[in-house]
Order: structure tokens, then C-alpha cells, then sequence
């Protein structure tokens, strides 16, 4: 029997055949291997809305943020033992809430739709899931005074950008999260505020710490030093760092005054202004000697001869509260400070009066002084606001607030222009703002 042989056309043909069924098988498992991976990621959603359906039931709300589940979540504990889930392409699964209440758990299909749970309408949906925009916040860190730089807290949602400055202020941005608004935050290093302003301020009197000028509540102010020195000391802390000026220390004057909570009566210019260590026989009954020995928490009332306390009659209380919420020291009495500007005498626009003690309400002051310098509006010695001393000569330093003994002279408006700015004595200090 003749055995005929395949030709080259017949077994290309065959080749092709099975070329083409092999494609076929592959397509083939690739999609059931596809629609198993579906499978997968619909079966792990579902565990998840419910692992995070009994966090809610038990916790009453849920965070607010948007982030991958397993990764970058605030509390792994919402998700219980589902935390573990992952994609099969080993990617994470992703959660979001905006407000605490409702939330929806998301997966990447094969075919790149969203499948996802919506605990809003209690459904799962293919499809493209509605954008969940979150806001950044910022965290408990902002606002308040820091040791070290803030590392923690920094965010109350959004994600944290690094912490720039050195502390007159630490500054942050809170990013949100799925085309939410950004959020700046900010902080100081401990023993400055923010005003609110547009400046920085210490919040206690300059003390000397190994040269360099330093709020603290520990240790006796820096004094018998010059207006020269003074405003060279705040300058050496850096750029933007100089001794505060009379505009900035009367535009604080003035906000101090226009908070209720700096009143007696709680209501302002009802009752009177705190002066703070200023006690003074005549005044008030006995007489401080010497600069207040402490100052801090514990510490936030002249309660008699050289003694502070932590309650006592308000008109010697030694801290003003600022509307942010921040509060500042002896800037009423204790010792006096010097502002980065001098006087000339006269009459007239630019001119300071040359005179004993005067109150603001005289009308020697209405030409100039008051305006630049005095309570707007007006306020006199018995409310406790401080009275005007005058430019004995040209070029002399202004100095403000009070001292420990000056009685009703005392209060953040207290101005004396009698010293030139080499003059030093051991009850003039001084303040740096930034």
C-alpha cells in the first residue's frame, strides 16, 4: 500500500489550526482567571462594609479621611480582621468618610470600573464611585506652644506637609484629600504667641539666658540695659527678630482693651483694666520692692509686698488675653520696657509733650500723642489704662507699661519718655516681637 506524506501547505495549515485554538484556550483563562479576581475583590468589599458596619454599630461615629485600607488608615481597628484583605493584584482597598456617619469601602474591577459599597444607600454599585472631596483640618499641634518641633497631631484631616521654621512660627499645610482645600497651620516655640496682628510676640519679659534674649517664665527679667543694647539683643535672634515698636505695642494695647475678658465687669470699659504688678501705697494699701519673684501658672496676681499668687483682686492680675485665645504677661507693670523709637519735644504733629504725669484725656495729648500712642478709645488712670509722661529731650527712648510700684501710673498704655537710649536701671527691660 502507498503511504502519501503531508505537504508543506497541509502542515502549515495544521499549524495554524492549533495556533489559533491555543490563542482561544488562552483568552479563554485569562478571563475566567479575570472574572475570578472580580470575584475576589466583590467578596473581600463585602467583608470589609461589614467589618466596618460593626465598627460604627459600636463606636457611633467612623473616622473622617480617605485612605488605603491596611496602609495608611488613622485606626486599623475599624476594619477588624478584614484589615488583611488585598487586592488580588496585591494593591489595597480603599475606604472614605466625610462625615463620620456614612462611608464606602472601593475596589479596582478587571475591566478598570469602581466596584464599591456605599453605606449611604446600603448598595453595591459597578461603576465610577462619586469623588468623596475631604478638607484638610488642622490638628491639635496648631496654636499652641512647643518644646521641640511638632511632630504629632499635626493634621486633624488631610495629609501633613513637612513642619518649616524655628518656631516664631513652626508652619504646616494640612493637603486634602480628593480635591479638598488645603489648610495652613501654624504654631511658636514655647514663650511666644501669635497676636493676630501681623506680629509675633513673647509672651513674657526678655530674660537673659546666657546672653541671649529669651522668653521664659523662669528667672528675673532682663534689666539695666540700654535702648541700644535691647534693640540689638532682639536683632541677633535673627531675620525679622527687632524690639518691639510703639505702633505694634499700642495696636496690642488696644486690642487688649477691646476684649470683655480683660474687664472687671467682663463688659468693655466696664469696671476696670488689670495693671498687674504695679502695688503702690497710696494706691492700693502696701508697696512692692522689687520685681515680681515669679511668674507662670500659679503666679497671676500681685496678692502683696513682692508676693505673687494664683488669685487675687483683678486689678492686679499680670496677664491680658488676646482674642485668638492666647494670653500675655506684665505688660501692664512689673517692670518697665523699652520700644524701638525715641521722641522729640513740642507741640504738634510728630511732637511729644513735655510734661509730669498727664492723663490721656488731657487735651495737651490730643494734638499727637494720643493718637499714636494712647487709648481709642479713651480710657484714664482709674480704669487703670496708665498715664502719659513726657519727652524731657529730644531723641530720648520711649518706654512702656509700668513698673512694680507705680500704682494707677501703671497699665498698658503707660508711656514715660524721660531716658535717653543709654540710660539703664534695674526696672527697665524690654520685649522682641517677630
Amino acid at each position: 500500500m502507498n503511504k502519501r506524506a503531508f505537504t508543506l501547505i497541509e502542515l502549515l495549515v495544521v499549524i495554524a489550526i492549533i495556533g489559533i485554538l491555543a490563542g482561544l484556550i488562552v483568552v479563554s483563562l485569562g478571563g475566567a482567571q479575570e472574572s475570578a479576581n472580580d470575584a475576589k475583590r466583590k467578596a473581600d468589599i463585602n467583608q470589609l462594609a461589614k467589618a466596618v458596619m460593626i465598627y460604627k454599630t459600636n463606636n457611633n461615629v467612623l473616622p473622617t479621611e480617605t485612605c488605603l485600607i491596611g496602609s495608611d488608615c488613622s485606626d486599623d481597628n475599624v476594619f477588624g480582621s478584614a484589615l488583611l484583605l488585598r487586592d488580588p493584584n496585591g494593591s489595597y482597598y480603599r475606604y472614605s468618610s466625610t462625615d463620620g456617619n456614612h462611608y464606602t469601602i472601593t475596589a479596582t474591577l478587571s475591566n478598570t470600573n469602581d466596584y464599591f459599597f456605599d453605606s449611604s444607600t446600603g448598595k453595591y454599585t459597578e461603576g465610577v464611585a462619586t469623588a468623596n472631596p475631604i478638607d484638610g483640618a488642622c490638628g491639635s499641634s496648631a496654636n499652641i506652644e512647643h518644646d521641640t518641633i511638632p511632630s504629632t497631631n499635626l493634621c486633624l484631616t488631610g495629609t501633613a506637609s513637612t513642619v518649616t521654621g524655628d518656631g516664631v512660627p513652626y508652619t504646616w499645610d494640612c493637603i486634602g484629600i480628593d480635591g479638598g482645600d488645603d489648610a495652613s497651620c501654624e504654631a511658636t516655640k514655647t514663650g511666644w504667641i501669635n497676636t493676630g496682628l501681623g506680629f509675633y510676640i513673647m509672651k513674657y519679659e526678655a530674660k537673659n539666658v546666657g546672653g541671649v534674649a529669651t522668653s521664659t517664665h523662669e528667672g528675673i527679667p532682663w534689666v539695666s540695659i540700654t535702648q541700644t543694647n535691647a534693640i540689638s539683643a532682639c536683632s541677633s535672634l535673627g531675620s525679622g527678630y527687632h524690639l518691639i515698636t510703639n505702633a505694634e505695642w499700642t495696636s496690642l494695647a488696644r486690642h487688649i482693651a477691646n476684649q470683655s475678658s480683660n474687664w472687671s465687669n467682663d463688659t468693655v470699659g466696664s469696671g476696670v483694666l488689670s495693671r498687674g504688678y504695679s502695688a503702690n501705697t497710696a494706691d492700693d494699701g502696701f508697696q512692692n520692692t522689687a520685681p515680681a519673684p515669679n511668674a507662670g501658672p500659679g503666679y497671676e496676681y500681685n496678692t502683696g509686698v513682692n508676693t505673687v499668687g494664683d488669685a487675687g483682686q483683678f486689678k492686679f492680675k499680670r496677664i491680658h488675653y488676646l482674642a485668638n485665645g492666647h494670653v500675655i504677661w506684665d505688660l501692664a507693670g512689673n517692670i518697665r520696657e523699652w520700644n524701638n523709637n525715641t521722641c522729640n519735644m513740642g507741640i504738634g504733629e510728630n511732637m511729644w509733650q513735655n510734661s509730669l504725669w498727664l492723663e490721656w484725656s488731657d487735651s495737651n495729648l490730643a494734638d499727637y500723642e494720643l493718637g499714636v500712642a494712647g487709648p481709642i478709645p479713651l480710657y484714664v488712670s482709674n480704669q487703670n489704662a496708665g498715664k502719659y509722661y513726657g519727652c524731657t529731650a529730644n531723641g530720648n527712648g520711649l518706654i512702656r507699661g509700668g513698673r512694680w510700684f507705680n500704682g494707677i501710673n501703671s497699665g498698658i498704655f503707660a508711656i514715660t519718655l524721660d531716658h535717653s537710649p543709654i540710660y539703664t536701671y534695674n526696672d527697665i527691660g524690654f520685649r522682641c516681637v517677630r
